[in-house]
């Protein structure tokens, strides 16, 4: 029995990938399990399995090509079934956008009256047409006698909902990526859906008139995807940050001192390590930082999976330590030095990148200071690590040189009152200005 090939769904926001490459032609033999083909995610380029053994016997998706979850791209079979030849199935229509449409009146344009608003008077054939097309009677604009809908009426309300084209997702993405305002779009056909090549096209006339020496490049899907969540923040969370300097000359010190005492095989934690450790602690004693939102409820984690950001050729991305507050700091350093590996390489999986709890982004590597993180939907609150530099300051009532460095905290204002994420802030820089303090039980107060 012929099998149908799928991409499939990989996490709840991705609803479409690039298939990368088939690693099996028409004709090859197939084995139950074994790779099949190569997708790239928003993230990650990820093996796909083989689900049935057969033969390859149909390739509808080439490589290159934007596929849509669920889709289907090929088909598997025993070599002398017959399968159908023509053309995968029809994608399912985008749901049309929602357009201004003329609403209930009564004669002349005028509302109706307040006791018959909620009565809508239709004739038997108006009815049908609209169960036909799917139409909301309480949508349409009544020309009838005694402010009957007829239907001409329901006729004339599908008229105007098919003068407003129909965009497809592909397009949406492409315009929205590019900040490109799909009013001024025409499609290659009037009445036609606006395509991907419709937005490439109203692109090239843009460019046609742009300064010279400008390069458009195309935004690969890992950039979409992190300029939708910015965008989405931004948008979504009421975001503040607080930054607070910090003395971290006694945590270079213990580095120092823990770096002399590891062996050759031994894992040499970096700062990064030491951050994570701290912050997962603290996270544990504030549990609505170390939360998650749908916009509506907050969700309020017994568990500390503390995400750290990662800069790939591909964009950013945030791999997942997963139980930091339960780590001992070899094995953060170990785990973490893997996730960065495999986020380099493009081989980390969607698994590893989601689930966090509290984000740490540090560009202190770059020499930057201070600056202001945006918040990593779905979560709360941000933790943004500048450069430890060498810096004069007063310690102990004498003028010195210390090891200085800027913690910045973002947080959603909406689920996080300031205090709150000043206190958070706080004891984070408590334990980086004393670090014998981890030996202590971080539940007890602090001195």
């Amino acid at each position: 029995m012929a099998v149908d090939i799928t991409i499939p769904p990989l996490s709840q926001t991705m609803d479409t990938v690039i298939l990368v490459q088939w690693l099996k032609a028409v004709g090859d033999e197939v084995v139950n399990g074994e790779p099949l083909f190569v997708i790239e995610t928003d993230k990650a380029n990820l093996d796909v399995e083989s689900p049935a053994t057969g033969i390859l016997r149909r390739i509808i998706a080439e490589p290159g090509t934007e596929v849509k979850v669920r889709s289907k791209i090929g088909v598997i079979a025993s070599p002398d079934e017959i399968i159908p030849q023509g053309p995968g199935p029809k994608p399912t229509p985008e749901p049309k956008a929602a357009q201004p449409l003329p609403t209930a009146t009564g004669p002349g344009g005028q509302p109706l009256p307040p006791e018959q608003r909620n009565r809508i008077f239709a004739s038997p054939r108006a009815r049908r047409l609209a169960q036909q097309e799917e139409v909301l009677l309480a949508e349409v604009t009544a020309t009838g006698p005694q402010q009957m809908i007829v239907e001409q009426d329901v006729r004339a309300y599908l008229e105007a909902r098919r003068a407003a084209p129909e965009v497809t997702p592909v397009a949406r993405r492409v315009a929205e990526a590019v900040g490109l305002n799909l009013t001024t779009v025409v499609p290659a056909r009037p009445g036609a859906r606006i395509t991907r090549a419709d937005v490439e096209a109203a692109l090239a006339k843009r460019e046609a008139v742009a300064p010279a020496g400008i390069q458009w490049v195309d935004l690969s899907p890992t950039r979409r995807t992190i300029a939708r969540r910015m965008a989405e923040s931004q948008q979504a969370a009421a975001e503040v940050t607080l930054t607070r300097e910090v003395d971290a000359t006694e945590l270079v010190h213990l580095r120092e001192r823990i770096l002399e005492e590891l062996s050759e095989r031994d894992r040499r934690p970096a700062y990064n390590d030491f951050l994570v450790s701290i912050v997962a602690r603290q996270l544990k004693q504030h549990p609505y930082v170390n939360a998650t939102t749908n916009g509506e409820r907050i969700g309020l984690s017994e568990e500390v999976h503390v995400a750290v950001a990662v800069d790939t050729e591909r964009g950013l991305v945030t791999p997942v330590v997963r139980n930091a507050d339960q780590k001992g700091l070899l094995q953060l350093a170990q785990e973490r030095a893997e996730l960065v590996r495999r986020a380099l390489d493009g081989s980390i999986t969607p698994e590893e990148l989601g689930g966090g709890t509290f984000t740490i982004t540090n560009l202190g590597t770059l020499g930057v200071d201070a600056f202001t993180p945006i918040i990593n939907p779905p979560q709360v609150a941000i933790l943004g690590v500048g450069r430890i530099r060498s810096a004069p300051a007063v310690h102990k009532e004498e003028l010195c040189v210390r090891q200085l460095m800027y913690l910045s905290l973002t947080f959603n204002h909406r689920f996080i009152d300031g205090a709150p994420a000043a206190r958070f802030l706080a004891d984070v820089v408590r334990l980086i200005e004393k670090p014998h303090l981890l030996w202590l039980d971080v539940s007890q107060s602090i001195p």
